[in-house]
């Protein structure tokens, strides 16, 4: 296994995330940028929102899951429950960001302060609200505790939309803001009255329903497991922001900063939770993207070998049974054909060709499945069968084998085939005068084909052949290149695993 701290994929992987960064900064800072103006014009117009704890805890909110939004968008998350918390933490973020500016400038004799009132009296509801109806079921990796959890979130998203249709669409005066009416107003005061009761009550109950639906997570996940460091980090946030809100509301020094303290916490430990443990901690990816690379490899090998043992079993079949069978009854046609007189003599002649035929081809499917100089001579010696005839056409062919243990079909076949193919390229194209192959056993099968010809023309396109013997080695797991020889010509490497022992 590589070390994923020098791994170049891992260097890869942390520029790749600090580059997907960048565009979606844009989240956290338009939050800031919305946050700071709220601030500055709420000193100038309505200093008292300064002051309120109620306000001021928008502030973390906003900066805090705007930022944790980004980390998990720059991901390009597939998993669908990623996602569900992504655009989760962008509405709370942006619409937590909203809130005090949207407040101030309502409050001020401002160009468009109506409609900014008309923003704050609903935008407030999209801000902390979804975190209580929705975030509790989310948390941490995006996905309810169950299917039978659905009518919980849809009891949470339908209070939640009543809660800002009844802020944004009640008829009559805006709450907070004398002076401005609400000017989409539909409907009776009462009806979207009782429509936010409603929608305050779905909320608190799907809130209440999520705090189960977390210890439900926390009680399946295996004990030291991440789940439960997550679910334990978010419910001591959940603890302060619950005394935060059980402390009457007003302007003491001391509310104010347990508001902030508590605001900040819920998007801190989340950040901690779903970025840290999920997503940006690239060497952890990366060493889960090594083992399974590792298992895939395995499994190739694996296939690979039961393919080539499959492949020797029915060429024995073929060889032992099929071929000297059809063998007997050619025999027979023809002692039947010396036999024979009249007009049925053509008759057995044609029979006992076409038997004859069936008989090479049986031979010829023998000889594709595996070399049979293997089966009958071992590696080593098969090679020298096949090399020597290659010495005619010029180059010398020297092998130099060592004592090499029993191995699998498939190492022996792709042994074979790439020392083969080798050989012939060097024959044929590297105008030398010898070619030396050496074969040594130590962690696998290492092979070495060079040739004392002209080398390689760096123009040349790789061929079939080249594109076969790399296809054979990796497929069991190994490695081919293809480089220049000390001094002159050129040289294949190989290293074949010893595939299935």
């Amino acid at each position: 296994m590589t070390d994923p701290s020098t791994d170049p994929l891992t260097e890869g992987a942390r520029g790749a995330t600090v580059a997907a960064w960048w565009p979606w900064l844009a989240l956290p800072a338009a939050a800031t940028g919305l946050v700071s103006a709220g601030v500055v014009l709420a000193a100038v117009e309505t200093p008292e929102g300064l002051r309120s704890s109620e306000a001021l805890v928008n502030i973390p909110l906003a900066i805090g899951f705007s930022t944790v939004a980004a980390g998990i968008w720059s991901t390009r998350p597939h998993a669908t429950g990623l996602t569900r918390l992504a655009i989760l933490y962008t509405v709370v973020g942006l619409a937590s960001a909203c809130v005090l500016p949207a407040y101030a400038w309502g409050g001020s004799v401002l160009p468009g302060a109506a409609a900014s009132a008309w923003v704050s009296s609903w935008v407030w509801a999209l801000g902390a609200a979804p975190l209580l109806a929705l975030g509790l079921l989310l948390y941490p990796d995006g996905e309810l505790p169950g299917r039978a959890w659905w009518p919980v979130a849809a009891l949470g998203i339908g209070g939640n939309t009543a809660l800002v249709a009844s802020g944004a669409l009640r008829p009559g005066p805006l709450a907070n803001h004398d002076g401005f009416t609400n000017p989409i107003g539909i409907g009776s005061v009462e009806g979207w009255e009782r429509a936010g009761a409603i929608g305050f009550l779905a909320v608190m109950a799907a809130g209440v329903a999520g705090l189960v639906g977390l210890l439900v997570k926390f009680r399946r996940a295996p004990a030291g497991d991440v789940r439960r460091r997550q679910i334990g980090g978010f419910l001591t946030a959940g603890v302060l922001v619950v005394i935060a809100a059980a402390l009457p509301q007003g302007e003491r020094p001391a509310g104010v900063l347990l508001a902030l303290g508590a605001g900040a916490a819920l998007p801190a430990t989340v950040g901690v939770a779903v970025v840290r443990h999920r997503l940006l901690d690239r060497r952890e990816s990366v060493e889960a993207l090594h083992r399974r690379l590792d298992e895939v490899s395995e499994s190739r090998r694996s296939i690979v070998t039961e393919r080539e043992e499959e492949r020797t079993r029915l060429r024995r079949e073929l060889h032992d049974g099929l071929g000297p069978s059809l063998a007997a009854i050619g025999l027979g046609l023809r002692q039947l054909e010396r036999q024979t007189a009249g007009d049925q003599v053509a008759t057995v002649h044609d029979l006992a060709d076409e038997v004859g035929r069936a008989v090479e081809e049986v031979r010829r499917l023998c000889d594709g499945l595996r070399p049979p100089a293997i089966s009958e001579l071992g590696l080593a010696d098969a090679l020298r069968a096949g090399l020597a005839p290659l010495e005619r056409f010029g180059p010398t062919v020297e092998l130099v084998a060592g004592d090499l243990p029993p191995l699998a079909p498939a190492t022996e076949v792709a042994a074979y085939r790439i020392v083969m193919e080798a050989v012939t390229n060097a024959v044929r194209h590297s105008d030398g005068t010898r070619v030396c192959v050496r074969l040594v056993h130590d962690d696998g099968l290492h092979l070495v084909v060079a040739d004392d010809g002209i080398g390689l023309d760096p123009a040349a396109v790789p061929g079939v052949g080249l594109a076969g013997m790399t296809a054979r080695a990796e497929e069991l797991g190994g490695r081919l290149t293809v480089g220049p020889a000390e001094g002159a010509g050129t040289e294949v490497r190989a290293w074949l695993p010893e595939a299935g022992r």
